[in-house]
């Protein structure tokens, strides 16, 4: 490299060896960067400890040439190198020559993970394969040292291994190889053979001189190529990414005519160095110079100069001087005005930190209010559940209120906590607690829900006690806060486990131990853009599937961990599941006095946390909620939250049977499978919302005439249109009264009954705009086209008239049932009647021509018909149309 850098002397080169070590080379390689190098030359002593650092370099936009060996990566510029696989290849033809195709190889390779060692050991064993008289007896590492060589060879020598031939990876492990096959005159190794060929006096070619190796490969360095292609990065000239070095077999015929041949030249290189040197010192002695001449130069300007300037300065002096007395005026009036305007914004800060300060004492002052009520609220409650004068329904009614009155109480408290907290006046009860007890109670709060939902919900810990101090309140709610994402983001059948170990300090010094506890589900996961948010106040990352929430429980989570001394962290793969970690130091150290009570109770949250997880489970229908209503009205009810269903169907279950559906897809769904007679639907659900669960129905032909009522908590008049302009019928506010909701579902049924009674009775079949939308309307049309355009085909059947319009014979039938409360067949006769009507006014036919034409069988079939249809025979219309 040195000689070559000779002919470029815009180039400066820097060179450090790390001595076999991969840290010695990172190291280095991280100081060459602090240090502001253009380019890096590496031969990395490892091919994978390497790899991340030359990315680094190479990703920080310096160019990287990797010579010798390879990295794990293709972020580097050139690669220049001998084909390591080929030698490999050579050295295996080389011995099968020796061997006369039959015999033992003992392989010293190289350092174990570098490419070399790899791309040779690869290369011999797949040109091997075609001489399987051929055995590859042992391959071991020899590291590229002598020493390390010695040492394996010792080993090797004194057992019992046979072997012919030593492939050494390069010439210093195969000459340490024969030196030990000659210190203990052993039969084996009777070849070796080595890589390198260098050509000094204690290298490769000279060891084939001495016939202490049979030959060995050579493997060029490539310096010279390396500060060739440096060059040509720096000048921007096309270079190739992949240079390949030649090799060669250098053995007993060709080994001394090789020594000869790079003694000129490393003669010639001495030569080359002396004369670089004398111009070295000649180009230093022209630069002495010239920096003298410019020196003087540049002395006698700057004295020129400064003569200038100082008659300049002097005559400038006085200008000056008056532009800044005006200047230090302007800005002591500036001064001024921003003393004012400071004194304004203290008062407004002031104004709106009163104001804050009063909204929070509002808030608090509101949330203390709440509990009372609630208190006397959730005693009597508890007291009526108890007794057992009151029917199951009424008990049920009960049941509805206690667990609703809980939530509300736990959101109360949820906000109590973040009062207090904003105030920093919460304080820390700590006690020691067996955490291993604490997570199986906890545990014993969702089991209901676990079994319910068939989701595998286990504690896991190696520890059969694990004494922690923790205040038990906080970590109840904490564990609650993750338990309940866990189980709203796992689907039925899923897994949940809480693992609990101890574990030693990220940062040793600080605690000696802590305890490390893990609540990892199955489920949906959570995105990576929202995990650096997650812990945020207000945050939800589920705003796609519109979960609800306060988005304060994580982030409360938080802070009463961070209360302990401790963290909380979260991991999470979308699609695979989310793993929350607690850690809490061990010991009390970390705490103060007044935060630890020695003696503390037991406080009782399982009863309160089992009635909360009723809002995660999955409630079916009652089976024989749907055999008791099977001749009534059907109603479909897409609602998301549990309760809201359950009081729908208590208000209506007595007068229509109830079907429930937990989101708009599977509202969707049931509304194909049992096309009710009417939809109450939430707007707010996962999944799919209310809307596009109404804009589906009614423009699907098969669901557009069902009646839809949407109920939501957003009453403004905005959403309101907005609920009316996808299609739907009704739109209830909440919270709703139950009165108001059977009254609105009785009305739109009537109303629904009167349309099919219109259908059933008019003659003419003229839609009014106002009873049908814009579907039904079509539909009816083009069924009544269908079947006049068939009108004389008796054999028209309910499957042609199915085929033709794209439906079921079971979805045809429910459809005209429900607009026109007649069958199939019961509609297509009074199409056909209809068409009657007119031939009987104008054709003056017949009846008996009318009767077949219209498609009936017979005329007294079509008299029979008529008479039903329209309380008169067909001459007695006729007879009363002729009438003047």
């Amino acid at each position: 490299m040195e000689i070559e850098l000779a002919f470029f002397p815009n180039m400066e080169l820097s060179v450090k060896d790390a001595n076999d070590n991969n840290e010695n080379q990172i190291r280095q390689i991280e100081e060459f960067l602090k240090e502001g190098i253009d380019l890096l030359i590496v031969s990395p002593n490892e091919s994978e400890p390497i790899t991340p650092i030359v990315e680094k370099v190479f990703k920080s936009g310096i160019p990287v040439i990797i010579i010798d060996r390879r990295v794990n990566t293709q972020f580097y510029t050139a690669y220049i190198g001998g084909n390591n696989y080929r030698i490999g290849q050579e050295a295996g033809a080389y011995a099968a020559r020796l061997l006369n195709g039959k015999g033992k190889i003992l392989e010293l390779s190289g350092l174990k993970g570098s490419s070399p060692a790899i791309e040779r050991h690869n290369g011999l064993v797949d040109f091997l394969k075609n001489y399987p008289d051929i055995q590859i007896v042992k391959s071991v590492s020899g590291e590229w040292n002598w020493d390390k060589a010695r040492e394996v060879m010792l080993q090797i020598v004194g057992s019992t291994l046979e072997f012919d031939l030593v492939f050494a990876h390069n010439d210093v492990m195969a000459r340490e190889a024969y030196n030990v096959l000659q210190e203990h005159g052993t039969r084996n190794g009777k070849y070796i053979l080595g890589v390198d060929g260098l050509a000094r006096d204690d290298a490769g070619i000279q060891y084939v001189i001495e016939k202490k190796l049979n030959a060995t490969f050579l493997y060029p360095t490539g310096g010279e190529t390396a500060i060739q292609i440096a060059n040509k990065i720096f000048t921007r000239q096309a270079f190739e990414k992949e240079n390949i070095l030649p090799t060669m077999v250098i053995d007993s015929t060709n080994a001394q005519i090789l020594k000869v041949q790079n003694s000129q030249v490393e003669l010639l290189h001495q030569k080359i160095e002396k004369q670089k040197s004398i111009l070295d010192l000649q180009i230093s002695k022209n630069q002495t110079q010239r920096l003298i001449l410019i020196f003087l130069i540049s002395l006698l300007v700057l004295i020129a100069a400064l003569v200038i300037l100082t008659f300049k300065a002097f005559q400038n002096k006085k200008l000056a001087n008056q532009k800044l007395e005006a200047k230090n005026h302007e800005i002591e009036k500036q001064n001024i005005a921003i003393l004012e305007q400071r004194d304004k914004l203290v008062e407004v800060s002031q104004q709106l930190e009163e104001a804050t300060q009063a909204k929070l004492r509002f808030f608090t002052n509101i949330s203390h209010e709440f509990r009372t009520p609630l208190t006397l609220i959730k005693g009597p409650l508890e007291n009526l559940m108890q007794s057992e004068q009151y029917t199951a329904e009424q008990q049920n009614q009960f049941k509805l209120m206690h667990r609703n009155t809980i939530r509300l109480l736990r959101l109360v408290n949820q906000l109590m906590d973040f009062r207090k907290l904003e105030n920093k006046k919460m304080e820390l009860a700590a006690s020691e607690i067996d955490m291993i007890a604490f997570l199986q109670e906890t545990k014993e709060s969702f089991s209901s829900l676990a079994a319910g939902r068939n989701v595998e919900l286990s504690v896991v810990c190696t520890e059969k006690q694990l004494p922690v101090w923790f205040d038990r309140d906080k970590m109840d709610k904490v564990l609650f806060n993750i338990l309940s994402n866990a189980f709203k983001f796992t689907s039925d059948g899923g897994k949940i486990t809480i693992l609990a170990n101890k574990v030693i300090p990220m940062m040793p010094g600080i605690y000696a131990e802590e305890v490390q506890i893990e609540v990892r589900d199955t489920g949906i996961g959570i995105a990576e853009k929202h995990l650096d948010k997650i812990f945020d106040r207000f945050y939800q990352a589920g705003k796609s599937h519109v979960v609800k929430g306060t988005g304060l429980g994580l982030n409360l989570s938080k802070e009463f961990v961070e209360m302990h001394r401790g963290r909380i962290t979260v991991k999470s793969s979308e699609g695979k599941g989310t793993s929350f970690f607690i850690y809490l130091p061990l010991g009390n150290q970390h705490l103060l006095p007044d935060e630890m009570v020695i003696d503390e109770a037991e406080q009782e949250h399982n009863l309160d946390n089992q009635i909360l997880t009723r809002d995660l489970a999955t409630d079916e229908i009652p089976s024989a909620a749907i055999e008791e209503g099977k001749n009534k009205p059907v109603i479909l009810v897409v609602e998301d939250v549990s309760d809201v269903r359950e009081f729908i169907r208590m208000s209506l279950g007595s007068q229509y049977q109830i079907i429930e559906a937990k989101n708009g897809k599977d509202g969707f769904d049931k509304a194909l499978e049992e096309e009710p007679d009417l939809i109450i639907s939430d707007v707010m659900m996962p999944v799919m919302n209310g809307l596009e669960l109404t804009r589906q129905l009614k423009t699907d032909m098969k669901t557009c005439h069902i009646p839809i009522i949407l109920l939501t908590a957003k009453a403004a008049l905005e959403h309101k249109l907005e609920g009316l302009e996808e299609g739907a019928d009704s739109y209830i506010p909440k919270p709703f009264n139950s009165r108001h909701l059977q009254v609105r579902v009785k009305k739109l049924l009537e109303l629904r009954a009167k349309i099919r009674e219109h259908y059933k009775d008019r003659l003419d079949f003229q839609e009014k705009e106002s009873d049908l939308n814009r579907l039904d309307k079509k539909f009816l049309s083009k069924i009544t086209q269908i079947v006049e355009q068939n009108i004389g085909n008796e054999d028209l059947s309910v499957d042609d008239l199915g085929h033709k319009l794209g439906m079921s014979r079971v979805h045809l039938y429910r459809k005209i049932k429900k607009l026109t409360d007649m069958s199939v067949s019961e509609f297509v006769t009074s199409v056909k009647l209809r068409k009657s009507l007119e031939l009987l006014r104008n054709s003056g036919q017949t009846i008996a021509e009318i009767a077949y034409e219209v498609g009936f069988s017979s005329p007294s079939y079509f008299t029979r018909c008529f008479k039903e249809q329209f309380k008169m025979s067909p001459s007695e219309y006729q007879n009363q149309k002729r009438e003047p």
